[in-house]
């Protein structure tokens, strides 16, 4: 997939990227201004916009108890704009962007082949088809997910991840830490290529068909892939919102087993 190439700070980048990227979180904060304005506790009252936002935000408030239990509140808001964000940016890569390239003033991308430049328009992609994003998006699921037991059970939670562990009994030898830095490195893997792979897929799918037969299959395809994107959104969603309990429940059974 070919990008628009630009430098921050000395650093090659994927522009369109970057812009894109841009593009769907304010379109999430414009979304989310229209959708919570005004809004009432009278039932009587309740419009099609209330039962929208209130629908999706009880959606991500259940899954945050179902996962983390009781504090599960404090979360709502980072897996919900988890999940807001993955749909919104898999949307956007399924937009009839190709259409772009009949327009003389469309961004051309210049590409290297044997030794030539080509200029290629550009079709547009989803952040997400960008393995940048999709890793982006892991590292901080982690982060959070790892500072999650630490800020429940301090330095206790901190220890499984070192090779030596301190306690009253004096030191000893921490075998398990193997697995707990191995989790590290594997959970944000997960996410990372299960995003990226499914979304490089839906869109090279719904191209195909655009580009080999009429436009009634490709509407069914994409009616498809719109599906597909909520389904990605959900997995990604709920593998953070596991993560991010089982880091909680641990915690507190280390604060538990200190106690007692």
């Amino acid at each position: 997939m070919h990008h628009i190439l630009g430098e921050i700070f000395g650093q090659q980048v994927h522009i369109d990227t970057l812009y894109f990227t841009w593009a769907c979180m304010l379109l999430i904060l414009v979304g989310g201004f229209a959708l919570t304005t005004g809004l009432s506790e009278d039932t009587s009252r309740f419009g099609k916009r209330q039962m929208l936002a209130e629908g999706i935000y009880n959606f991500i408030r259940g899954l945050c108890f179902d996962q983390i239990g009781k504090k599960g509140e404090k979360f709502v808001f980072f897996i919900g704009a988890i999940f807001l964000f993955v749909v919104v940016n898999y949307y956007a890569g399924l937009l009839p962007w190709k259409v772009g390239s009949l327009f003389p003033f469309w961004p051309q991308i210049p590409v290297h082949e044997a030794g030539h430049i080509h200029y290629h328009a550009w079709h547009g992609a989803s952040p997400c088809a960008d393995l940048n994003i999709p890793a982006g998006m892991a590292l901080i699921v982690v982060l959070v997910y790892f500072l999650s037991g630490a800020l429940i059970a301090g330095f206790s939670y901190i220890q499984m991840y070192l090779p030596i562990n301190i306690s009253k009994k004096g030191l000893r030898l921490n075998l398990m830490c193997l697995i707990e830095l191995m989790d590290l490195v594997v959970r944000p893997l997960t996410l990372t290529l299960r995003l990226f792979a499914n979304t490089v897929a839906g869109e090279t799918l719904l191209a195909t068909f655009i580009s080999l037969v009429a436009l009634v299959l490709p509407i069914f395809v994409l009616g498809f892939e719109m599906a597909v994107g909520l389904l990605q959104a959900f997995l990604f969603t709920i593998l953070s919102t596991v993560y991010i309990g089982m880091a909680v429940q641990h915690a507190e059974h280390l604060v538990h087993d200190e106690h007692h």
